[in-house]
């Protein structure tokens, strides 16, 4: 008798998507760092700018809309006490960030990129800018009121996939040659007076762990097609010991390569020069250690990804 072992790889993001320009302005915070410490894969991408605009601050939280320009805005409501911002007597400061030169300076506060809350000791409590709040509120993070579809404002174009499985991601984004180019040669999607690193954006994943499959007899209908099936022996006891048995370790390199091959194989990105036409057959894949197929889950995606090639829905 023989048998397959295919393997489901299961991926989440730890950190909200981020804009270039807000990367640039996070990747010294270590708080920031931490969370993107485990991510191995990351996604470039890019649609047209999301802002606040119509911002007023009442005794209990903030008042705002979410919009791009491309269609209606997302009405909101932020509660500080409920979310744990404030206590109940207490009182918490509110900063600005804008996209001009000149702030607003009463409400309604319009044009903000992001909105940073502190304690009336100027200690520290969250910030948001638009794509942060969508994403909290999603991941069931932070309590909000909203009037309208926040998944209006999560459909993103894919520039570029890549992994930084051997220096943090941070350092890799850094100075990475793609990441440059996109930013140089990508036009604004909205307002053409949008800069594009306030648009193009990151997304980045981390691997989680995996579940694995056994198959025995026939599996003709569990294999994708056009994949060869990688048959295992089932002659003795020391086979069967082995076939039981996981093969790779939930941080093994295997995962990440594997996982950077389907995404850009699927979408096949602009910017990527290799795009694996190959795969599932490539060197130091799940296939190299013995599973025949390799699927991917991914948890907390609050986004639209998209190519013409290929889409992935949110994922909650």
């Amino acid at each position: 008798m023989t048998a397959i072992k295919n393997i489901t790889i299961q991926a989440s993001t730890t950190y909200p998507v981020i804009s270039a320009w807000e990367y640039e302005h996070l990747k010294l915070e270590k708080v920031v760092l931490k969370r993107m410490k485990r991510c191995t894969i990351y996604v470039i991408m890019q649609r047209p700018l999301t802002y606040f605009n119509n911002v007023i601050p009442d005794d209990n939280g903030l008042r705002f809309d979410i919009i791009d320009g491309t269609g209606p805005p997302l009405n909101c409501y932020l509660p500080f006490t409920t979310n744990g911002f404030c206590e109940p007597t207490g009182t918490t400061d509110i900063e600005f960030g804008f996209h001009k030169k000149t702030p607003d300076k009463a409400a309604p506060f319009n044009d903000v990129a992001a909105i940073k809350l502190r304690r009336a000791n100027g200690s520290f409590i969250v910030w948001f800018s638009p794509q942060k709040f969508i994403y909290e509120v999603l991941c069931g993070n932070v309590t909000a009121e909203i009037d309208g579809n926040p998944l209006q404002f999560s459909d993103y174009h894919v520039h570029y996939i890549g992994q930084a499985f051997d220096q943090e991601i941070w350092k890799r984004l850094t100075s990475h040659s793609k990441f440059q180019s996109v930013l140089i040669r990508e036009r604004p999607m909205g307002d053409p007076s949008t800069h594009a690193p306030m648009e193009v954006s990151i997304a980045m994943l981390s691997i989680l762990g995996f579940d694995e499959v056994l198959l025995m007899g026939s599996y003709e209908a569990f294999l994708p097609t056009g994949v060869a099936a990688i048959e295992h022996p089932l002659i003795t006891s020391k086979d069967s010991d082995r076939y039981s048995e996981t093969w790779l370790k939930p941080n093994a390199p295997e995962l990440t390569n594997e996982v950077e091959a389907m995404l850009i194989n699927q979408f096949k990105p602009k910017y990527n020069s290799i795009k694996f036409k190959i795969y599932p057959n490539i060197k130091s894949g799940t296939r190299s250690k013995g599973y025949t197929a390799a699927n991917l889950v991914i948890e907390k995606l609050p986004i639209i990804l998209s190519t013409p090639d290929h889409r992935i829905e949110p994922a909650l």
